[in-house]
């Protein structure tokens, strides 16, 4: 069937709004779909086209930088070259795309992320972006020398500030990286590093360095953006314990909760419905302890089947 007729026949605006999702590969996709089986491709095309993708509680570029890590993390190059595409068009600064990539290195390594790095230059080398990327990267000590303790000590909590780990761990890693863990996850921060330091202490420094001090203080993108980044992250993976940490941390940065429920929801469309439900059943607990479960709805306890 010819392009002209399958707009025809799943509604010319369905069909466009699935071109800017899917701008290499949806008339492919859907040309197969209708060539197997058309009341299938119905449902596909209302349920993830006209329906998961135009929900209004997550703005088009906190969607689509989400769906980018979840690409990468699933290692779906693929969508994630689509997806890449699509942002771009969208007017989503490379910039901002090439760092939700590069924060997958903390969860997926590098055997999830150069593979997309690879991808990622191939495009912005084609499309006349690296000398903009250039000229908007970090110095090569990050934000190191922008940094300044009295200033970040004021957001941490006074019971992290007075537990007796604190100073001596300060002493032994260095305030940057502790630092910023501090401010990100308050009451977690230390329990983490001293039980890695236990373990290992110069595999601690590595660590708190790369990811706390480093990755995690880059702030080329906003941190509510990138945790809520890191919740779909997590769903794309199953992983359901790191995801509830950056459930919380997203809502410390300013997410709304029915911003973290879209992250959450939307992610059955590409990974299926059991990492959706598990991540939904951890997030409306979450809810539940903190006694905001009036804010997503207030849903009554789900009954699990025997």
């Amino acid at each position: 069937m010819s392009e002209k007729d399958l707009r025809a026949k799943y509604g010319a605006s369905a069909y466009d709004a699935g071109l800017k999702l899917q701008p290499n590969t949806f008339a492919r996709r859907i040309a197969v779909r209708d060539s197997l089986d058309q009341h299938y491709t119905k449902l596909w095309m209302d349920f993830v086209v006209t329906g998961m993708m135009r929900r209004p509680a997550l703005d088009a570029r906190t969607r689509f930088l989400v769906l980018t890590g979840q690409f990468t993390m699933s290692k779906s190059y693929p969508m994630l070259e689509d997806n890449v595409r699509a942002s771009l068009a969208a007017g989503i600064k490379a910039r901002e795309i090439l760092e939700i990539i590069l924060q997958c290195t903390v969860y997926g390594g590098h055997t999830a992320v150069d593979p997309a790095l690879e991808l990622f230059h191939r495009i912005v080398e084609e499309q006349g972006l690296l000398e903009e990327l250039r000229a908007s990267q970090l110095p090569i000590d990050g934000r190191d020398g922008m940094r300044l303790y009295e200033e970040e000590a004021k957001t941490w909590l006074e019971e992290d500030k007075a537990d007796p780990r604190f100073a001596a761990l300060k002493e032994k890693h260095g305030w940057l990286g502790i630092g910023r863990g501090l401010t990100m996850r308050p009451k977690h921060h230390l329990n983490t590093l001293s039980w890695q330091d236990a373990l290992d202490s110069s595999w601690a420094k590595l660590w708190v360095t790369f990811t706390y001090q480093g990755m995690y203080g880059r702030g080329m993108v906003d941190d509510k953006t990138r945790l809520l980044c890191m919740v779909g992250n997590c769903v794309a993976v199953g992983e359901g314990h790191e995801g509830r940490a950056h459930m919380k941390g997203a809502m410390r940065k300013g997410a709304k909760p029915r911003e973290i429920l879209e992250v959450i929801l939307q992610s059955c469309t590409n990974f299926g419905m059991p990492p959706m439900l598990k991540a939904l059943k951890i997030f409306v607990k979450l809810m539940e302890e903190d006694g905001r479960s009036a804010e997503i709805g207030n849903p009554p306890k789900r009954v699990e089947d025997k």
